[in-house]
């Protein structure tokens, strides 16, 4: 009977099973509210800066002193509209990451042990429970699994390639997003272009669809510019991960938990401050990404066999 029970406690002793927690389940659902407010609010920050946009053009064809006024009033709103929404958006981005940051540091110092706090602030338990509390009674089912079976490796390369699932995971989604952008431009490009020479071919025509371009080119230069911002920092956390890599490969003795922790905060920082992905864009690429990285883990393991590198 002892050793059943010892073997159960080895069995859950992993990352891949305590991620099923009902309350870390309940927090998982709570980070992703906080994102996908941060991101209606981008939304609608993007839309208005569209439509601004659009607006101008046409009075600028139009030359209205009454509508030029309506754009000056407009400009002022969305200046201010703009701000507040910048602040709205940086609070729920900074409040999902902590409580992503309080689920992760969670699983990993139970794996590594040692306390909570050496993984920097995580937010109170007053706070968890009034952000979890309307997720009572929840479907959780569609979190579960956040992470890939890693298992059987020892507890340090558990939380490593976890962690670097995180951010091999971003990175995936961030390039196929730019490519999405890319397209939609060029779709429009080609749509346009081709609608003059049917309908209209002269230079006229011409110069009216590049005015009417001009604000999708630059929404979406903004959007990409933004991105590619979002992607540069994954890369250098990616090379920071080589690093560490390297180090969790060459000797099994050594042990490289503050790297880990280091690795963390690099982590957190980039989920307060990077790209939001839409929710839409990332339930349309979640099946093909987990898919992915559940066959990464597997090789990882299979490798770490053959390497007798598993505990």
């Amino acid at each position: 009977m002892k050793f059943l029970e010892a073997t159960s406690q080895h069995m859950d002793n992993n990352i891949y099973a305590q991620q099923n927690e009902k309350f870390l389940l309940e927090c998982q659902l709570a980070q992703r509210d906080e994102y996908s407010q941060a991101k209606r609010a981008n939304r609608l920050k993007s839309i208005m800066t569209l439509a601004f946009a659009i607006f101008s053009v046409v009075v600028s064809i139009l030359d209205c002193d009454t509508l030029s006024a309506l754009s000056s009033l407009f400009a002022v709103g969305l200046v201010v509209f703009n701000k507040y929404s910048d602040g709205y958006i940086s609070s729920h981005k900074k409040h999902a990451a902590s409580i992503q940051q309080y689920i992760d540091v969670t699983l990993f110092s139970s794996i590594i042990g040692g306390a909570t706090s050496e993984w920097g602030e995580l937010p109170n338990k007053t706070d968890l429970a009034k952000t979890t509390s309307k997720f009572l009674g929840v479907d959780t089912s569609d979190m579960k699994n956040w992470y890939s079976d890693y298992s059987s490796l020892p507890g340090e390369a558990q939380v490593f390639h976890c962690q670097r699932e995180n951010v091999r995971w971003d990175y995936g989604l961030h390039k196929s997003y730019i490519c999405l952008q890319l397209g939609i431009l060029l779709v429009a490009v080609v749509a346009m272009i081709a609608s003059m020479f049917i309908v209209n071919p002269n230079f006229i025509k011409l110069i009216c669809i590049l005015s009417w371009l001009t604000p999708l080119v630059e929404y979406i230069y903004s959007v990409c510019k933004e991105v590619i911002k979002s992607n540069s920092l994954l890369k250098e956390i990616d090379a920071f991960c080589d690093k560490i890599e390297n180090k969790l490969s060459g000797d099994n003795n050594v042990s490289i938990k503050q790297e880990l922790i280091d690795l963390q905060y690099k982590i957190r920082e980039r989920r307060e401050v990077g790209f939001l992905i839409p929710d839409w864009f990332y339930k349309m690429r979640k099946r093909k990404h987990q898919k992915q990285e559940d066959s990464i883990a597997e090789t990882i393991v299979n490798l770490s066999q053959e390497n007798g590198e598993q505990k």
